[in-house]
């Protein structure tokens, strides 16, 4: 049995390392852009999630507390808001007659996210006579 012997080196050229590492280099570049993308979008839904629990909390604490406990104009809740909304927030709560025996309350949450001003704005009826009447 005879065996080949070859003189040729095995490995990889300069051209072929250059190149992989350029491919890397593009794609842990693009890795990154989406996961800071998918980062922002999670911190957004946080945001929004505590600004919905924080409005049903405070509708369901004005309909507990009842239709005649409600009197007509506007108040800051700036000091109510949860601390985990980024600084600068702001909150305000607006009643007024809407018909009679129906009041509409108007509460309206800002807040800066990543320098971008957000604005939410809920709207909810309380009844004299109470939910379901």
């Amino acid at each position: 049995m005879r065996s080949l012997k070859t003189n040729a080196a095995t490995g990889f050229t300069i051209v072929e390392v250059l190149v992989a590492i350029a491919v890397g280099g593009i794609m842990v570049g693009s890795l990154n852009q989406v996961v800071n993308g998918y980062i922002h979008l999670s911190q957004r839904g946080r945001y929004l999630n505590l600004a919905n629990a924080y409005v049903e909390a405070k509708t369901e604490a004005l309909r507990n507390a009842g239709y005649n406990s409600l009197s007509n104009g506007s108040s800051s809740l700036k000091a109510e808001l949860p601390n985990q909304l980024p600084p600068s927030r702001n909150a305000s709560l607006t009643v007024a007659d809407q018909a009679t025996g129906l009041k509409k309350i108007d509460i309206s949450i800002s807040y800066n996210d990543q320098g971008q001003p957000n604005t939410y704005n809920y709207t909810t009826y309380i009844g004299e006579l109470g939910v379901g009447q």
